[in-house]
């Protein structure tokens, strides 16, 4: 009887457990959820380069792996340099859309971030 109130008393601590992230998610030099006045870019057909970028990780088991750091700063800078490859030149994204997913199964989590937005450069 004592050996089955432990068992209860362990098993009711294991499913009160949970954990806990703090992560920085990334630093930026500009960044605005508003229209931004007397900031003049080029717009050729509409937008440079239509963009997109993500920073993923994934756990397996206890183990994480890929880079948890600054992660949605890694997809704005992976989009960026995505449509620079594309395109010749690239300063800023504009009418970007931010999003999260994540897929969980026993022993596995993968969560990315990912960016998209119009790469345009700005007029000198």
């Amino acid at each position: 009887m004592k050996t089955l109130k432990t068992v209860l008393v362990l098993a009711a601590l294991l499913v009160f457990a949970g954990c806990s992230t703090n992560a920085r998610l990334g630093q930026f030099t500009a960044a605005s959820s508003m229209n931004v006045r007397n900031m003049d870019y080029s717009i050729e057909n509409q937008t440079e380069a239509h963009v997109k970028g993500e920073s993923c990780f994934q756990t397996i088991t206890f183990f994480t792996l890929g880079n948890t750091d600054d992660r949605l700063q890694r997809a704005m800078d992976d989009a960026i340099q995505k449509g620079r490859k594309n395109v010749s030149s690239g300063d800023l994204l504009v009418n970007v859309r931010i999003n999260m997913s994540s897929f969980n199964v026993p022993f596995y989590h993968k969560n990315c971030y990912e960016v998209e937005g119009d790469l345009v450069s700005l007029d000198k």
